[in-house]
């Protein structure tokens, strides 16, 4: 974001050429994953335009100046009326950024504070406050001031740099990420529902209400800087493209998958909107409210020892929930203990996993060992729904033995946690052990894996 009162220190503008190259060049993905590769050089043209043309456009619905982000308009009058009087006294002021869209409307890439106090001036939405130098102007809307002054100010020139509607939309994204750096930076998903505006991002939002979602995800700052939109989208570019798409990073991947599906068919939108609202359903059934998570003995945060962490993980959580898309509500609440079992046997057992979640995730090499060990897991076991001798024992039965007796029935010690222990067949399954409550012991994780039940 600029600074607020930057006007008042303006930026050099450019020499007054027809056009401006710009040579991007490549750097680390913001999202901790490869170089994202863009292509050749963004044109930019220069325009000189009167604050009575971007009224114009404003009022014929051909400049966008309200996008939902960049913190809406935050400008105090103060900052607002010194930005007029600057007009007002031929100080320059910054040159504003914008796209031109594909039906040669703009879109605000940095400006929209200084457009926004402008035209809501014009509009005679704002009265004068604070002025140091023409003070006699303290108090006065648009409509107050004399007949020069009015004109003046509609014929004051703001230069503006134009991206080409050529342009790709990642080199709109370069372009606004090199431009945001002041204030509080717009992170990567704040950009994007600026970028690619459309039906796709109108239902990411609404999805990111959805109850059970909130519920699964379970975070008091859940709608900060927008993280639960940025967890849809990534649910649905997994669940429409799968990881093996994900091979030039992961903001690449992202900024894609709104391009191509920024105003998908209605058909395409209600598919997107039921595999959501499943993969959710089926997430809080198996794991309740501590849904893709690691625990604290994993991570080795100061909470209490083994509690899930307070904070969900998107590499997890975009690996977990596309994996109940291909499988039925039944057949998952059936083997909701199973899973749940058999993720706590993966995060406490496969060190190589939990490492690739925790830190950049974004090389393929890392995402395809997180998605294909996930989902082999998954498929051992709802890969045959028949009915048959379970071989897992119910959750149920688990609580009520460590509530009896929190005792490891192979080392002697105590349990101090129910998620580090298992039920155990006293006499293994593949001798001819029965599923039994009578055949049931409780042990910790590690001594059952070191006995060699798996």
């Amino acid at each position: 974001m600029p600074d607020p009162d930057a006007f008042l220190n303006p930026s050099p503008i450019a020499p007054p050429t027809t056009e401006t190259s710009v040579v991007v060049d490549q750097e680390e993905d913001g999202e901790g994953d490869l170089q994202a590769s863009y292509d050749g050089e963004l044109s930019i043209e220069k325009g000189d335009r009167s604050l009575s043309e971007f009224l114009r456009w404003y009022e014929d619905g051909d400049l966008i100046v309200d996008p939902e982000w960049q913190r809406n308009y935050v400008w105090s009058v103060r900052q607002a009326s010194k930005l007029i009087e600057s007009f007002l006294l031929n100080i320059p002021v910054p040159v504003i950024y914008l796209a031109r869209t594909a039906d040669n409307k703009f879109e605000v890439i940095d400006g929209l504070q200084r457009l926004t106090s402008a035209i809501n001036f014009l509009k005679n939405k704002l009265r004068l406050r604070h002025l140091t130098i023409l003070d006699h102007l303290n108090g006065k809307h648009f409509r107050d001031l004399d007949s020069s002054d009015q004109r003046k100010l509609r014929n004051s020139i703001m230069r503006s740099f134009e991206l080409s509607k050529h342009n790709s939309a990642d080199m709109h994204f370069v372009v606004f990420e090199r431009l945001n750096t002041g204030g509080t930076r717009l992170n990567e998903m704040e950009i994007r529902n600026c970028l690619f505006r459309g039906t796709l991002n109108e239902k990411v939002k609404e999805l990111a209400r959805d109850r059970d979602f909130r519920q699964c995800v379970n975070e008091t700052t859940l709608e900060t800087r927008m993280k639960d939109r940025s967890l849809v989208l990534r649910f649905l570019a997994f669940y429409e493209r799968t990881h093996f798409k994900c091979r030039k990073g992961m903001k690449k991947f992202l900024n894609e998958f709104m391009e191509v599906y920024r105003n998908p068919t209605e058909e395409k939108l209600r598919e997107f909107e039921d595999k959501f609202r499943h993969c959710i359903k089926a997430s809080l059934t198996v794991f309740g409210r501590h849904a893709f998570r690691l625990k604290s003995d994993i991570t080795g945060s100061q909470r209490s020892l083994g509690e899930w962490s307070s904070r969900s993980n998107s590499a997890i959580f975009q690996c977990v929930a596309t994996s109940f898309a291909d499988y039925t509500m039944p057949t998952i609440t059936k083997h909701s203990d199973q899973i749940y079992e058999e993720y706590l046997d993966l995060i406490h057992t496969d060190k190589q996993w939990v490492d690739f979640v925790r830190r950049a995730t974004g090389t393929f090499e890392r995402l395809d060992y997180v998605f294909e060990t996930w989902q082999k897991r998954l498929r051992s076991l709802l890969r045959d729904d028949t009915p048959m001798e379970p071989r897992a024992f119910s959750k149920k039965l688990k609580e009520e033995l460590f509530s009896q007796d929190a005792t490891c029935r192979l080392c002697g010690n105590a349990i101090s946690l129910i998620d580090d222990a298992v039920v155990d067949h006293d006499e293994h399954y593949w001798r001819g052990g029965k599923t039994v409550p009578e055949n049931a012991r409780l042990a910790h994780r590690y001594c059952n894996l070191a006995r060699g039940g798996r």
